[in-house]
Parts: structure tokens; C-alpha cells; sequence
């Protein structure tokens, strides 16, 4: 803790040096481990590892180890940190397998899904101090009074499901609180000049399903990332919420407001670095889209928003207003701390979670079979595999459910030459080869590559852009009925 301010330490290695830097506990949900960072932005397209999917019987069944064990055994290196050879690991069995996840992974995927929850992880009762009033009746219909505390950009039907089920099942709930209480045991009983390593209690769960990203040797897997998981199981079938920021609204005749602005205005945010200086309370803080954690709900929920005060609106002729900030590239420093009355720094908040009805189901399962044949069976090859959310901006980059569409991208090495493989999600029928792209020599420009192929692909309402691949070397493969087996020499002929 520094300044009253809880902070969290993140390694980084640059030409294998291992530096470990400070940062606010609440950028937890900016950090993947084994993702290369550059410019201060993750760099989706390279991360290390391949994607497992398993069963998970109950999560508190497993054990406590500690990352140097667990680590030492897989090759992992750590470059002999104390802080990160102390990290404490959480080890399950699924199949004949054992799964070592870092807890800190899971604090972040199960309850660090925006800044407002990760600064109340370490907060003495951090969830009760959101909420003025919760109630649950016996047709399993929840009412949640938020606290005005929650910025009203971030309280949306999914954040109001995800927090309903947190907060009303007790297993969770005492799971998220345990973060608090096992964090101040250690500050009280032990001194450690490396820092305290994060230790979550496990909640007793149901059998549920699990896809992460990781590293295997032998029976043993490394969890770098847990992407999507159907654990969710709320105890409510519907939800009434009330905040601040509902309004019920009230039409009048008077002028409407029209500003003209010359261009689109961009904003660079930039990470206050000054811990003297604390954000400001703000309800309408910019809300920043990261690559989501996807959790499916086991039942549909419904989400009813009950006004806690009018909002007038305006429908009268327009007038032109000229006032504003003006356009441009916007240089702001942005706090991630607890927002406090009288704080000077702008606040700035994060979306990381993607609830749906579903568990995470693609139509990729044949791909992903076909590129998990290769890595078993063709020694000369190096795989890895990940999926990666294609950017917003089109219908297409949503399937008909609402979710997120997704692309999968295996980068296979073949002696000293490295390809990507793209394989987007089109569980809607939609016609649309593989790609097979030769890296351009280094993971910045083939992350560049990447990333404008994907953007491309979305502008392109679902096609390969042509224009995009007029002067890149590319490979098209059809999609034909053949086995994964079959696919794979196929592709292997055009790496």
C-alpha cells in the first residue's frame, strides 16, 4: 500500500530481463500473463500458449502450491523473482490432468471485471459499500439499490446480472471477501518486503466448463488465462435494479440542444503516475472495451430498471450550439484509484466481461481439433492457438445471439518459418476461408498485420479484405468435408 492506495506488482521481460514495476490495484484486468505488451497496449494477436477446454467438478477441490514448484516442473522461467516465485497457485485434476492456475489469474477473470470492483477487492466489506439495499423474495426475484459510488457508464443489464449473482450467492460472495481478509492476515502475522501474494478462499461450485489458455508438459498444464467458463448459476430468475443514473423520462416541447463539431475527436489516455493526486467523483466516466472474459449464464435473467428520479428531454425545434471542447487527438491522465469528492485527476473505468446465454460455442471446435492433431502428431512444428474479439463497428462483428465474434489464430512455426492461421467464428452459415498469412518478420508488425486484417474483415461485412491482401502473401484454403485429420496435411502443405 502506498499513499492509502493499494497497489499491485506486474512483471515485465524485455531482451530476457525480468523487471518488476507498480501499479494500481486496479489495472488487474489491463494484465495477461504470457501477453506481450508494446506502448503500453497488449498485443492480442501473440500471445504464448494454446487452449485447453475442460470439466471442472468443483473448484474448491484441489490444493494451495506455490509458483516455483509448479513452475520449475513445466520450465517455466522466472527469472528468479521472490515475487513471483511466491505467487500462490491454486492445482486441480480434470481427466487424468493437473491444472495450475495462478490465483491472482482467477481473482481477475472471476471478480475483477471493471476498476469500481477490483479497488473494493481489498476494501473491508467492499461489496456491501456499493449497494444501499438487496432483497430476494420467494419467486426468486432480486432487488438491488446501487449506491451512486457505481459510474452510471458502467451499469448496464450484464454488469446488473453478474453483480446480482456475486452478491446472492453466498459461496461467491465470501469467495470475493476472502480476497480482504486473507490480504490484511498476512499484513498482520507476516512482514514481506516483496509483497503480499494474493490468496482467494475457493467457493464451493457445481460441475461446470472451462476454456482457458496455457503451456503442457506431460500431464500438467499451466493456466496463463481463464477465457470463458459456464459457472454463473444465479439464484434469481429476474432483477430490479435502481440507480442513479435510471431516469424516468419526461418529454417537454422546449429547443433541442444540436452541437457542431468540425471532426471526430480521438483521446489518448495516459495512467496518472503522481499517487499524491486522487480522481474526482464523475457518474459519466469513459468506459474502455478490453478484451472480454466470457461467462455464461446457466438461466435467462430478467433485468427490470426501476427510476430513481426523472430526466426532462427536449423535443422542440433545434438550436445550434458551436460550445464544446473542439476536436483532435486529446492527450488525458486518467486515474485508476477510488474516486473521492474534491480529486482533481479524471476518472476512467473498463468493461472485461461478456455475459451470455451460452456457453462459449463458436463452430470452431473442428478447427480447433485440426490444429490441436498438428501439434500432437508433426514434431517439426511449434503451436500455439488463441482467440482474439473482432473490433466493433459492424453487424458483422456480432453473431445473431448477441455475443462477441471471435477469431481463431494459430501461429505455427515450421523450421524457422512462422505462419498465421485465421479461422474466424461463422456459426451463421457464412461462407469464408481459411487464411493462411507468412509473418512479416517481427510480432509488431505481424500484430499490425493482424489487427488490419480483422478490422478489415468486419468493415467487409464478412469477407477477406481485397484490397487488404493485394500486397500480402496469402493462402486460401476452402473449407471441404474431410477430417480434421485430413485438414491438417492439407494445411500443412502451405506452411
Amino acid at each position: 500500500m502506498e499513499n492509502r492506495q493499494w497497489r499491485i506488482q506486474a512483471a515485465f521481460v524485455h531482451r530476457n530481463e525480468c523487471t518488476i514495476i507498480e501499479l494500481p490495484i486496479a489495472a488487474l484486468p489491463l494484465l495477461r500473463i504470457g501477453t506481450p505488451y508494446y506502448d503500453g497496449l497488449p498485443m492480442q494477436t501473440q500471445k504464448k500458449g494454446t487452449l485447453f477446454k475442460l470439466k471442472v467438478d468443483n473448484v474448491k477441490n484441489g490444493s494451495v502450491s506455490k509458483a516455483i514448484d509448479v513452475c520449475r516442473n513445466l520450465n517455466y522461467f522466472l527469472y528468479k523473482k521472490p515475487e513471483l516465485m511466491n505467487q500462490n497457485m491454486w492445482s486441480f485434476q480434470s481427466d487424468g490432468v493437473t491444472y495450475h492456475m495462478p490465483q491472482t489469474e482467477m481473482i481477475r477473470a472471476l471478480f475483477a471485471i471493471n476498476k469500481t470492483l477490483t479497488n473494493s477487492l481489498l476494501r473491508p466489506n467492499g461489496l456491501d459499500l456499493l449497494v444501499n439495499k438487496v432483497s430476494i423474495n420467494q419467486n426468486r426475484t432480486a432487488t438491488i439499490n446501487f449506491c451512486d459510488e457505481i459510474p452510471g457508464t458502467i451499469m448496464t443489464d450484464d454488469f446488473a446480472r453478474y453483480f446480482g449473482w456475486l452478491y446472492l450467492h453466498p459461496e461467491m460472495k465470501q469467495s470475493f471477501s476472502s480476497v480482504q481478509s486473507n490480504t490484511y492476515i498476512q499484513l498482520a502475522t507476516m512482514a514481506n518486503p516483496k509483497g503480499i501474494p494474493l490468496q482467494l478462499t475457493m467457493p464451493n461450485t457445481d460441475k461446470f466448463s472451462l476454456t482457458a489458455r496455457g503451456i503442457q508438459g506431460k500431464d500438467e498444464v499451466l493456466i496463463f488465462e481463464w477465457l470463458a467458463s459456464d459457472l454463473a448459476d444465479p439464484p434469481f430468475t429476474e432483477i430490479n435494479i435502481q440507480h442513479k443514473s435510471v431516469k424516468k423520462r419526461v418529454y417537454t416541447a422546449e429547443k433541442r440542444k444540436k452541437r457542431l463539431s468540425k471532426q471526430e475527436q480521438s483521446q489518448e489516455h495516459v495512467l496518472n503516475e503522481n499517487n499524491g493526486e486522487r480522481s474526482r467523483e464523475d457518474a459519466n466516466q469513459p468506459v474502455i472495451d478490453l478484451e472480454p472474459t466470457q461467462m455464461a449464464f446457466r438461466q435467462s435473467t430478467i433485468v427490470n430498471r426501476i427510476p430513481k428520479q426523472e430526466q426532462k428531454v427536449n423535443q422542440g425545434d433545434e438550436y445550434i450550439s458551436n460550445s464544446g471542447r473542439g476536436g483532435g487527438v486529446k492527450q488525458s491522465v486518467v486515474g485508476l484509484d477510488e474516486s473521492i469528492f474534491g480529486g482533481k485527476i479524471a476518472p476512467i473505468e473498463f468493461k472485461t466481461m461478456e455475459v451470455a446465454d451460452t456457453y462459449i460455442d463458436y463452430g470452431l471446435d473442428h478447427f480447433i481439433a485440426m490444429i490441436q492433431y498438428l501439434a500432437a502428431n508433426y514434431n517439426r512444428l511449434s503451436v500455439s492457438l488463441n482467440f482474439v474479439y473482432l473490433p466493433i463497428g459492424r453487424k458483422f462483428s456480432y453473431l445473431p445471439d448477441g455475443r462477441r465474434r471471435i477469431c481463431a489464430i494459430a501461429k505455427i512455426t515450421n523450421r524457422n518459418k512462422v505462419s498465421y492461421v485465421l479461422e474466424a467464428a461463422v456459426p451463421d452459415n457464412r461462407s469464408l476461408s481459411t487464411l493462411i498469412i507468412p509473418s512479416k518478420g517481427t510480432i509488431k508488425e505481424d500484430e499490425v498485420t493482424m489487427k488490419g486484417l480483422l478490422k478489415m474483415l468486419v468493415f467487409a461485412s464478412g469477407s477477406w479484405s481485397q484490397s487488404f491482401l493485394y500486397n500480402l502473401q496469402n493462402i486460401r484454403l476452402k473449407h471441404l468435408q474431410e477430417s480434421y485429420k485430413q485438414w491438417a496435411a492439407r494445411l500443412v502443405k502451405n506452411l
